[in-house]
């Protein structure tokens, strides 16, 4: 794969690094986000904190050519079908875009595997998958082997915008809670997040559907006061309570929350491995991941899911914290079309 054809390709990682938490480092402690959490809640302000950095610890194994060191900085925010029924993709407006990549090699140690590598550079599976021509299918990680090179798509800054798009309105185990043209998004990501909801429906259809929030403008762009939400691939999403009814996100407690029905969508999600990231408050990471363990899921893989666990917390991890997610969680896709140069 040539150096241009690289950029081409990876430029439609979108929201790719609009990253997290800074000072992430493997294995380390992070420091307590409680504090800051609280006032975050208590302020009411609901922005969503999702830009800062993947951290230095993890910047530090990159190479870039030319003997280049990767340096956090390099990283950082951007400077700037009604149902079930989907006739086809619309064309977007045209939107300036705005490409930022440089290729980092990294190399593979031992105990790595695809998703670890790409959730711990808020990349998703089939991203990495794509650009090394890996066999990938969203399920079974391939094999790895100890000094093998991988190439990692790195963008300093985002793209936005997007060409073709689908509305996210109601349908089966869906509310589209939004009506000012900020519910578009990809095709794929809009189809992945009809298709577990409407199996999540099937299995409860007496529990009350997902309040779904803001996605993309139609064609991308700034979206309010979020600093993410530019390029089709993001989206807010209520968290799931044990109420038959409910309209209104609200910040439900512990006890409220439907922790099975979580955990499937989490779950599904995540193992068609087209996530980047999901952003999530660590009280609810704690509980998710208890539940979770309890009903036999590996911990080795939730070690990789979750930034806050029992153990305490470490970074490298799909679901990570940012302020701005005690009411909803955050989730970014990256799928395997948008790897395939055909939606730039």
């Amino acid at each position: 794969m040539t150096i241009q054809k690289n950029i081409l390709v990876l430029t439609m990682a979108g929201a790719l690094l609009l990253p997290v938490a800074p000072a992430l480092a493997r294995g380390g402690n992070v420091p307590s986000t409680t504090a800051h959490e609280n006032a975050n809640d208590a302020a009411g302000t609901g922005d969503e904190d999702d830009s800062a950095l993947f951290g230095a610890d993890a910047a530090a194994e990159l190479k870039l050519p030319n003997g280049q060191r990767w340096m956090p900085e390099d990283v950082g925010p951007s400077p700037f079908a009604a149902g079930n029924a989907l006739s086809g993709p619309q064309e977007m407006p045209e939107h300036g875009m705005r490409s930022a990549v440089r290729e980092a090699t990294y190399v593979v140690k031992s105990g790595d595997t695809l998703r670890a590598i790409a959730y711990r550079y808020l990349m998703s599976p089939a991203a990495v998958a794509v650009v090394n021509n890996l066999p990938f299918d969203g399920q079974r990680d391939p094999t790895l082997k100890v000094g093998q090179v991988l190439t990692l798509p790195i963008l300093s800054g985002s793209p936005i915008g997007f060409k073709e798009g689908y509305p996210l309105t109601n349908g089966p185990g869906i509310v589209a809670m939004k009506t000012d043209d900020s519910n578009w998004g990809r095709p794929e990501m809009v189809q992945l997040l009809r298709t577990a909801f409407r199996e999540m429906n099937k299995r409860w259809p007496q529990k009350h559907p997902v309040l779904i929030g803001s996605l993309s403008r139609p064609g991308g762009g700034r979206l309010g006061h979020h600093k993410s939400h530019r390029s089709g691939q993001d989206v807010d999403i209520g968290y799931l309570t044990n109420s038959a009814n409910r309209d209104r996100w609200g910040k439900p407690t512990v006890d409220e929350i439907d922790w099975q029905r979580m955990w499937f969508v989490v779950d599904t999600l995540e193992r068609t491995g087209q996530l980047a990231a999901i952003f999530m408050a660590p009280q609810l990471q704690r509980k998710l991941y208890q539940y979770a363990a309890a009903h036999g899921e590996p911990e080795a893989r939730l070690e990789h899911l979750f930034q806050y666990g029992p153990k305490g917390s470490h970074g490298d991890t799909l679901i990570r914290y940012a302020s701005g997610h005690r009411d909803h969680f955050h989730v970014r896709f990256i799928t395997a079309r948008d790897m395939g140069g055909k939606d730039v």
